[in-house]
């Protein structure tokens, strides 16, 4: 993304700095295909790394305050990722914990003066919050119909067996060894149920 292409994506660049004075630890700023994730990649190397992580927090928090209301900032508001890009051998990564207004990704690589960015391959990840069509979590209509006839019949409910029934046993019952808190017809339909 940059200020010649934020109108197509309904995003003013201004409300997370000011456009033309761009920061100098901004590298890039990237918006997912499907325009539901924002992607800042920042250079570590300019500041210290609790200090970058907590300037872009305010910018992010500022921006998706002034633009709350706004559908596509709503789709983008909890998916914004910060990906600090460091050449040190051991970046401090214990920011990528801190889920605060953002995510953080803490990377070694290099920083050319053409700000492209090299990641070695033991360093490359999969980025997060990949959207899951909602396809995936719809009901299987199969399944549902094999529970609803393994459940009583709709004039009975499940509720309604479990019921405690205070009714008088009769006095041959109570003699006996068996006693039922059940009559005969609500064990046979426990039974279907339970052999199902």
């Amino acid at each position: 993304m940059n200020e010649k292409n934020e109108n197509t994506y309904h995003i003013n660049l201004d409300d997370i700095f000011d456009v033309d004075n761009k920061p100098s630890e901004l590298i890039e700023i990237y918006i997912s295909e499907q325009q539901d994730e924002l992607f800042f990649i920042i250079d570590g190397n300019k500041r210290d790394i609790n200090e970058l992580c907590d300037i872009w927090d305010d910018r992010i928090r500022i921006f998706t305050i002034l633009n709350g209301k706004d559908e596509v900032i709503q789709r983008l508001k909890y998916n914004i990722i910060q990906i600090i890009i460091c050449s040190d051998d051991m970046p401090d990564r214990n920011r990528e914990r801190n889920l605060c207004i953002s995510r953080k990704i803490i990377l070694k690589g290099k920083i050319r003066p053409d700000a492209q960015v090299y990641i070695d391959d033991d360093e490359a990840i999969e980025l997060p919050f990949y959207m899951i069509s909602a396809e995936v979590f719809l009901p299987d209509k199969e399944q549902i119909n094999e529970l609803e006839q393994l459940l009583p019949s709709k004039n009975d409910s499940i509720l309604d067996l479990l019921k405690k029934k205070r009714k008088k046993m009769p006095r041959r019952n109570r003699e006996s060894n068996i006693e039922k808190s059940f009559d005969d017809g609500d064990f046979k339909k426990i039974k279907r149920w339970l052999e199902s």
